[in-house]
């Protein structure tokens, strides 16, 4: 397989002015490998979807999706199907993760389209603001739990920010929408698929709310450590 061209869905629910400022970033640094920018909201309701509904007049490259699933961890299963291009990446509408990273992504899948390339906040070179220590420290935790576990060098499996192969996924099979969060990256590590990762900048958003909370954050974070577990030692019966 070879690189064609990058689908980016966007996860937007309360923001407005980043999430065009995110759209805005997105058209810089894809250029003309962009296939098509996917907004997806939450609902009708929410203050994401007028300003992308406005977004999407106003640009020939985005499109509005509302997410059928009742949460955002669900409605990531949604999402790769839908990409007509050969890659796709999943991200926030709040700046956190840089736009900056998807020219590197770019890039990087040209030289090797087979290849999973994750932004990774904790690996060495990265540049983390915002995060409070204990945050930190769990996240950090559970990533080098799972980096002994599978004994690979990662430094953030947990990221959902990477580029990701068309092709990729289709093999996965992934069949679950709940368990796909946490098998997004663990299945294809457990297999011996390509993974890369490269340093990043994050940046907490600076407009409206999370819509994860610390409580959330422990339940995913145990689920993810959970899954790992689970994959290692199925892999080894």
């Amino acid at each position: 397989m070879k690189f064609d061209s990058l689908t980016v869905f966007v996860l937007a629910s309360n923001e407005t002015h980043l999430l065009r400022a995110t759209v805005n970033s997105i058209k810089t640094n894809c250029g003309n490998d962009l296939e098509r920018i996917v907004i997806v909201a939450k609902n009708s309701t929410c203050p994401s979807y007028t300003e992308a509904i406005a977004i999407c007049e106003e640009e020939a490259k985005a499109e509005l999706y509302v997410q059928k699933a009742p949460t955002a961890q669900l409605c990531l299963a949604e999402l790769p199907a839908l990409a007509e291009s050969s890659h796709f990446v999943i991200m926030a509408a709040d700046m956190e993760m840089n736009p900056s990273d998807l020219a590197v992504f770019i890039k990087k899948a040209k030289e090797h389209p087979c290849r999973i390339i994750c932004a990774a906040k904790w690996m060495p070179g990265s540049t983390v603001t915002g995060y409070g220590f204990f945050h930190a420290f769990c996240s950090k935790a559970m990533n080098r739990f799972i980096s002994i576990l599978f004994g690979k060098k990662v430094y953030d499996p947990f990221s959902i920010y990477q580029i990701y192969p068309v092709s990729l996924y289709r093999k996965m099979n992934f069949d679950s929408p709940g368990k796909f969060l946490y098998e997004y990256t663990l299945k294809p590590l457990s297999l011996g698929e390509e993974y890369e990762e490269i340093s990043t900048v994050y940046n907490k958003r600076n407009e409206g709310k999370s819509n994860f909370n610390f409580a959330t954050l422990v339940s995913v974070g145990s689920k993810f450590v959970l899954t790992g577990l689970k994959i290692k030692f199925k892999s080894q019966v």
